[in-house]
């Protein structure tokens, strides 16, 4: 197995998240997110959590894929790390990484007022409604007096929020995932495809999710289908990671474009109301129908406009 470098990657990086994961079974997620490690001054003076239990564990669970490939170029394979994508040089793929994501974000949100029950809310009462059940009476009516006097600039607001934290620190712990999924596992696929390697990366990467997802992570409505649905959603966005990192030829280019993904993900039900985790969500149908024709797109100015082919290579 030692020399096949991609199914060592695939079977250490799984033994060790699920290894990880063996945490649950004393501590499911739900529980972690009750457990305060920092309190900070909220409103009217109240404590408000600033990093919980789930948030640390979390925040470890997306390192696992950097330190297996770590371990594997530098300890077992003796090679640079440069040779799996740990390099930089500037290209204007990495505008695409950082606002990409957060287009696809906003179109899902246009997208999804196609499927039934889901509406329009400028005022953002949506999006209030959703995090109700997760805030106090309190802090519920502080979000919507601030929301209703803020208009358009909430969204302004949001979006510079959005590219701030996905070049920074949503970045480094992006890279904890993307140094392995295309850092190492994408460096030792040269010889397939371009669209079977990114399926392949995609399905390995959504599957990984699996422990976190059953416990109502992404998917807290639907944790079962939730798995299907993670994976649905790895394997369509793989192509755009994988095309995003050819162009650029580093795995840090991968990292912002995920950071960007994490950042914006909430764009995706800002304004919209009703729905649920399956329909409603850039990790949802509506989302996916964006991902569809944004690897159309991409397929397309590949054929086309690119003078440097990475799908339609001869």
């Amino acid at each position: 197995m030692k020399n096949n470098r991609a199914l060592m990657y695939v079977v250490s990086v799984l033994s060790a998240t699920f290894l990880y994961s063996v945490t649950f079974f004393f501590i499911p997620l739900k529980e972690m997110g009750e457990i305060c490690l920092l309190n900070v001054p909220g409103p009217q003076g109240n404590p408000v959590c600033a990093v919980n239990f789930s948030l640390v564990f979390l925040g470890m669970y997306m390192l696992i894929p950097l330190i297996v490939s770590v371990i594997l170029q530098k300890l077992v394979y003796k090679e640079p790390l440069k040779e799996i994508g740990f390099k930089f040089k500037w290209s204007p793929w990495y505008l695409f990484a950082v606002f990409a994501p957060i287009a696809i974000s906003l179109l899902s949100s246009a997208v999804a007022l196609i499927f039934p029950g889901i509406s329009l809310t400028p005022d953002m009462s949506g999006m209030i409604d959703r995090y109700k059940d997760m805030l106090t009476a309190e802090q519920v009516e502080a979000m919507r007096q601030h929301l209703s006097n803020s208009g358009p600039s909430v969204l302004i607001m949001s979006i510079v929020q959005m590219i701030v934290a996905a070049v920074t620190i949503n970045a480094v712990f992006a890279l904890g995932e993307e140094a392995g999924w295309r850092g190492f596992f994408l460096k030792n696929l040269p010889s397939m495809p371009f669209y079977k390697k990114s399926a392949l990366i995609g399905a390995v990467w959504g599957f990984w999710h699996l422990p976190v997802i059953i416990q109502g992570y992404n998917y807290p409505q639907h944790p079962v289908a939730g798995v299907f649905m993670m994976i649905i959603f790895c394997v369509l966005y793989s192509p755009i990671f994988t095309y995003t990192v050819e162009k650029t030829g580093s795995v840090f280019s991968a990292a912002i474009l995920h950071g960007a993904i994490n950042a914006s993900a909430g764009a995706a039900v800002m304004y919209i109301k009703g729905g649920d985790d399956l329909t409603a969500g850039v990790m949802a149908a509506s989302g996916f129908i964006v991902l569809i024709a944004v690897n159309i797109i991409i397929y397309f100015y590949d054929k086309i406009f690119s003078k440097e082919k990475v799908i339609t290579k001869a």
